[in-house]
């Protein structure tokens, strides 16, 4: 399957999407038409990833790979059974068909010029939807009709990038950088690191759980939200490997790549953890320097480390500060995680000594504060 077009065929894409009625924008279904069953729990999640290709006569071919998923079209409008049953196929949010096998035909007749949401949800024999912690199970993705040939599946990049706002903190020229906190210390970093674990774009059509559960305190959190309604388990953004950062000399980094063909994402979830095949108790953060206040001329060394895990679910937001509801994949997407670094000791009283408490807070600050800024596509 190809995974990076032409560029004169991304530039057509976006003018063609651009185009377009912008209310609605590509509906996704309309879940009230069917009720929800949730998936047994002692079972194996169903999962499911959509292949095209053009037709030569008309429209496409879909096949569906599914696993731990029985198609039982001579059990229609019986009882459920756990992972059996048929599946629901939607055009641009609308229902079009029953799927009864691996193998359906998608007639052009069904299909806009240009950009489709094409849908495919499980159901139970019933008519009901297969679903996992609320979100149904199945696949989403965009399809271009005027990919004549081959496969018409939009595949996209998300790029991403950390960075910090120094905000009030100051660089040093010897090395290190200091800071006045909220309770009034004056602080300078001269060593550390901290881990990335996690970084993931979230899909619309998957809800995080809602507050105050949003924070994430160990690993690894709401996988089985994750699992669910989506074209590949795990999340096809997640980044692949963790990231240790040298806190002392704060500076951009460039992570990486990531194919997606999700047509929508909501949120970011980012979460700092000890690196992936670490042994139990090795460190998240570990930050050193020294301190002082205004009572004391003297300045007081300090370390604070943590091998806990905490992470939340970031807005999408523009370079602006706006808040987006949702950032298609159209164009692809550049994520840059931007984090504080003059709020990071804020909440630290300093003077009673450094704890294991104090490590969860700068984990906390450093997450809570972080702004995930994606680009803009013009006319979307």
């Amino acid at each position: 399957m190809r995974v990076i077009r032409p560029a004169l065929l991304a530039l057509a894409i976006i003018a063609g999407v651009a185009a377009w009625p912008q209310e609605p924008f590509l509906p996704a279904v309309d879940h009230s038409q069917h009720p929800l069953i949730e998936v047994d729990e002692a079972e194996p999640t169903p999962s499911m990833r959509i292949h095209m290709d053009a037709d030569s006569m008309d429209g496409f071919n879909i096949f569906l790979e599914t696993q731990n998923f029985r198609f039982t079209p001579q059990s229609v409008d019986t009882l459920p059974v756990s992972n059996e049953g048929h599946a629901h196929l939607y055009v641009n949010g609308e229902k079009v068909a029953r799927i009864y096998s691996p193998w359906h035909h998608l007639s052009s007749k069904l299909l806009r010029d240009g950009i489709n949401r094409v849908e495919v949800e499980f159901s139970t024999n019933d008519h009901s939807v297969w679903a996992l912690a609320g979100v149904p199970i199945g696949a989403d993705v965009l399809i271009d009709t005027r990919v004549m040939e081959g496969d018409p599946i939009l595949r996209e990049d998300v790029s991403y990038t950390l960075d910090w706002d120094w905000g009030a903190a100051d660089p040093r020229p010897d090395g290190g950088w200091t800071v006045r906190t909220d309770k009034g210390y004056h602080v300078q970093v001269d060593s550390g690191q901290i881990v990335s674990r996690n970084l993931e774009l979230v899909p619309c059509h998957v809800a995080p759980p809602p507050a105050p559960q949003a924070s994430i305190f160990g690993w690894p959190g709401p996988s089985r939200v994750f699992a669910g309604h989506s074209s590949l388990i795990p999340n096809e953004s997640k980044i692949t490997a963790s990231y240790v950062e040298d806190l002392a000399a704060p500076r951009e980094i460039f992570l990486e790549k990531r194919v997606v063909t999700d047509p929508e994402y909501c949120q970011a979830h980012y979460l700092l953890a000890r690196e992936r095949g670490s042994p139990p108790g090795s460190l998240t953060l570990d930050v050193s320097g020294t301190w002082s206040n205004s009572s004391e001329k003297s300045r007081q060394p300090f370390n604070i480390r943590s091998a806990a895990a905490y992470g939340e679910f970031r807005p999408l937001q523009l370079r602006d500060g706006v808040k987006l509801g949702r950032r298609l994949i159209v164009g692809g997407i550049d994520a840059r995680v931007r984090r504080c670094l003059d709020t990071l000791f804020n909440g630290i009283d300093f003077a009673d000594g450094t704890s294991d408490s104090d490590g969860m807070q700068v984990l906390r600050n450093l997450v809570a504060d972080t702004t995930v800024l994606v680009n803009d596509v013009k006319g979307l």
